[in-house]
């Protein structure tokens, strides 16, 4: 499976990456060629996206693949998203250290973890309930 890691030069990005310690802000999960699916509070949770949207709207990106033992049961896990939100509950989890994680509510490391799983990867961070940026990161590097 394929992600983008990706950040902008904006106050958003540069807060997410400060408070995670991350060279990033956000991630995309490459669907095909022409395009992604990611959740993002500003388009209302799990969409699908022109690839080429990404490359204009981030700053910096990075593609990097990651191997799984069913790449299709992830991808269909994703697909399986669409339309459901925004975690907002996990964001404030996050500043309040917190097990607030919605499951049919996503942010875009939950999801890439949760899809990771789904083709048959083991769990990032077992002793954690909520994946950083720069978790996602360190997994993939």
């Amino acid at each position: 499976m394929k992600v983008i890691f990706c950040r902008k030069r904006t106050l958003g990005s540069w807060l997410i990456r400060a408070w995670s310690w991350s060279p990033w802000s956000h991630l995309v999960i490459v669907e095909d060629s022409e395009h992604v699916i990611d959740s993002t509070f500003a388009h209302g949770g799990v969409r699908r996206r022109r690839l080429i949207d990404i490359v204009e709207e981030y700053s910096v990106i990075e593609e990097i693949e990651i191997p799984l033992v069913d790449e299709q049961a992830a991808l269909d896990f994703v697909r399986a998203q669409l339309g459901k939100p925004y975690d907002w509950t996990a964001i404030f989890g996050f500043l309040l250290r917190r097990d607030w994680a919605e499951p049919d509510a996503w942010f875009c490391n939950e999801l890439f973890e949760a899809a990771a799983v789904a083709g048959g990867r083991r769990r990032f961070r077992d002793d954690i309930s909520h994946i950083t940026p720069r978790e996602s990161w360190m997994v993939c590097s």
